[in-house]
């Protein structure tokens, strides 16, 4: 796994409002920890503080996570994921 300067962007849009953040480390697995746990508050029904169900939209981001976003960001220097009902807009950057 390359080490180095990763950094990520995040917008989810949800019913309970829009979650923005930046995450910058030395290592990736940082980064995709990062990107979930603001996915998943994205996902929080602040009135019971429970997550909603974890959709296809959901699904697809961990995959995209665990499979394709590092070796993309490494040999093109970035990878950005958009769902497909608009929720998430993640952009994954790695400069050695």
């Amino acid at each position: 796994m390359p080490h180095g300067p990763w950094r990520a962007e995040w917008t989810f849009i949800s019913e309970t409002g829009v979650t923005t953040g930046t995450a910058h480390t030395p290592r990736y697995v940082d980064i995709r920890t990062a990107v979930f746990k603001a996915a998943d508050e994205s996902r929080r029904d602040l009135s019971y503080g429970e997550a909603a169900e974890r959709d296809g939209p959901w699904k697809l981001l961990v995959a995209a996570l665990y499979s394709e976003a590092m070796l993309t960001a490494d040999e093109l220097g970035a990878w950005q994921y958009v769902s497909p009902d608009g929720w998430a807009n993640v952009t994954i950057r790695f400069t050695p």
